[in-house]
């Protein structure tokens, strides 16, 4: 009697752990839920207020650029901001302080787990070892990079450049004296992370198109049982570099100013690791951008438990022509 009643303990107890591991086909099918009741204003509310925000800034121009003209003036004194590997510490140390943040505390925050895209949607612990390894594997290909590569900004004078192009070894970047406007910086942001994202999905569905790319580069990252913002950085190394160098390439094609490049950083890494969370929210990115033009967290789960759809990291126009092509070539061939 006690063996049957414990069986069936044993028994309730597997089957709730498999309620709460996600099944890859299912998965797939994971889509941006409706809002429902006041969740449905939260959106409308916070494109509100940002053009409010966006009204009195313009109002104000003359002050904000003063103080980016003051804050760039700050930074141009430093030695941390000048050396060439800021870029570098920068992104590493903006990934550290957003983790424990943001998924780490969602993780207690129960009264949010009604917005979880499924109920195993959880934050993965780990120890500080494998936090400080994780660090170094990070950065020793990128400081190599920065170490032998010429930073190249819009603004330098050419003697600068000649004259760091003379030392094979680079210590500090040649940076531009003239601050840029705010206007300049609004566009060039904007326009960086669009070109990122257009790249980044040329490269991902190679990635997922070619077997040999697939099993070499990107596998890992689809190498997890439940969806955690530390799966942000599950990468390999030729990816890790593939994705920033396109952030790179993207920033240096708009002619971006180091000041934006500051920024888009936290910018970019957030976009990343909120994709990562599970956490479909109704003040969610992808929800106050409008038309459904963003994929968030629900499209990006959906895309890691099966691989076939949601190529694009942030936007969806991408994914929606190819779904088009795909849809007129069997048209064709039938």
């Amino acid at each position: 009697m006690v063996g049957c009643f414990a069986n069936m303990v044993d028994n309730n107890q597997q089957m709730e752990e498999m309620k709460a591991v996600p099944n890859r086909d299912a998965m797939s099918e994971v889509k941006t839920r409706s809002l429902e009741g006041w969740d449905r204003s939260v959106p409308w509310i916070i494109r509100a207020m940002i053009a409010v925000l966006v009204c009195v800034s313009i109002m104000n121009l003359d002050t904000l650029q003063t103080w980016l003209d003051n804050a760039w003036g700050y930074l141009l004194s430093t030695w941390t901001f000048n050396s060439v590997y800021f870029e570098s510490w920068h992104a590493t140390l903006t990934y550290a302080v957003m983790i424990p943040i943001y998924p780490y505390a969602l993780h207690y925050m129960t009264f949010l787990d009604r917005y979880k895209v499924h109920p195993s949607v959880t934050y993965v612990h780990t120890t500080t070892k494998d936090i400080l390894v994780e660090a170094v594997i990070y950065l020793t290909p990128l400081m190599l990079l920065d170490t032998f590569t010429i930073k190249k900004y819009v603004g330098v004078h050419p003697s600068i450049m000649a004259q760091k192009r003379l030392s094979f070894i680079q210590t500090t970047r040649p940076l531009p004296i003239a601050p840029p406007t705010v206007g300049q910086v609004c566009f060039q942001l904007i326009t960086s992370v669009l070109l990122f994202d257009f790249m980044f999905f040329c490269f991902h569905l190679l990635f997922h198109k070619n077997a040999w790319l697939y099993k070499t580069v990107h596998a890992l990252h689809h190498k997890h049982d439940v969806m955690h913002g530390r799966v942000t950085n599950l990468l390999t190394v030729q990816e890790r570099i593939t994705l920033i160098l396109a952030a790179n390439y993207a920033l240096r094609f708009m002619g971006s100013h180091p000041f934006t490049r500051m920024l888009f950083v936290p910018v970019f890494i957030f976009l990343l690791v909120d994709n990562h969370t599970g956490y479909d929210f109704p003040f969610g990115i992808h929800r106050i951008v409008p038309f459904n033009l963003m994929g968030g967290p629900a499209a990006h789960m959906a895309h890691h438990f099966k691989g076939t759809t949601h190529y694009q990291p942030f936007f969806t126009y991408m994914d929606t022509l190819l779904e088009k092509y795909y849809a007129y070539s069997k048209k064709l061939k039938v």
